[in-house]
């Protein structure tokens, strides 16, 4: 749910590299004939997505050009085999989205390393988006198998877009502490007040599709036995409200970088747990 820059390339420079040197001269000669509707496909879908209306473009089981019919099965396989195949023509290409990404962060969960591309709209419903670069987005396996290849069907449905979509200013991410020994961590999305019902249901249902409180609660004990050592020293020397202060500091830290830091919202509520900041980092 975080934001990158879209890809400078078109949708026809990379359906270009992905189709030359094929060499099967009837099948080129179809794909040269869809040409001009890979450029309308690809207005068409920034236009969408600038509205928040990805959902409302059609599906296709084919595309119907000049030289003949493309099926979706064959431009399926011009990403699987001239875009995404190592040493392929249209290698470059992905590998440039692939390093799109600040500090090499899937954009979905703000926390893996980048290894994929993700479809935004499925090449096999949408097979004139199949090597567009404002279709693909780069993220990390786990976020690109938690979120499928169903398309939205409504606007509350559609996936954050990292091209179109920017929450990052407003603090949607909150935490728990769990008491325990060791003790840990809950997350979940709380929506501003400002936010549409739209909005509000779209991070949800991202959040809970890509399983992000299950993935930040797993590294959230981790985080907590980690400061452990540094918290006990602060406790002995100044008690309870030195504790909170330096976890309030280290939350606000996180902030600088990012609203919804899952780091920045553990060492938040960490902060106003009496509890933790009065021992409980000890158990």
């Amino acid at each position: 749910m975080w934001t990158i820059p879209k890809p400078e390339l078109t949708a026809l420079d990379t359906f270009n590299i992905c189709i030359e040197r094929i060499s099967v001269a009837a099948t080129r000669l179809r794909l040269e004939g869809i040409r001009d509707l890979i450029e309308n496909a690809e207005q068409a879908f920034d236009d969408r997505a600038a509205a928040t209306e990805l959902h409302l473009i059609a599906e296709a089981n084919g595309i119907a050009g000049a030289n003949g019919n493309v099926t979706a099965k064959e431009m399926e396989q011009l990403y699987d085999r001239h875009m995404a195949r190592q040493k392929s023509r249209g290698r470059d290409t992905y590998d440039k989205i692939m390093m799109a990404a600040e500090h090499g962060q899937c954009p979905f969960c703000g926390h893996l390393p980048v290894s994929t591309l993700d479809h935004s709209l499925p090449k096999a419903r949408h097979p004139a988006l199949a090597v567009t670069p404002f279709n693909l987005i780069p993220c990390c396996k786990d976020c690109n198998h938690n979120k499928g290849t169903l398309g939205p069907n409504s606007q509350e449905s559609q996936f954050l877009h990292a091209y179109y979509d920017d929450v990052t200013h407003d603090r949607w991410l909150y935490a728990e502490i769990v008491e325990g020994s060791p003790p840990g961590g809950t997350f979940s999305v709380e929506a501003p007040a400002h936010w549409t019902a739209a909005t509000a249901a779209r991070v949800q249902g991202q959040f809970t599709a890509l399983k992000l409180g299950r993935l930040y609660a797993s590294q959230a004990g981790r985080q907590l036995q980690n400061i452990k050592r540094s918290l006990n020293t602060i406790y002995e020397a100044a008690g309870l409200y030195a504790v909170r202060e330096d976890l309030k500091n280290r939350s606000e830290s996180c902030a600088d970088v990012s609203a919804n830091s899952w780091e920045g919202a553990l060492f938040e509520a960490a902060s106003q747990s009496d509890w933790y900041c009065d021992g409980g980092f000890g158990e």
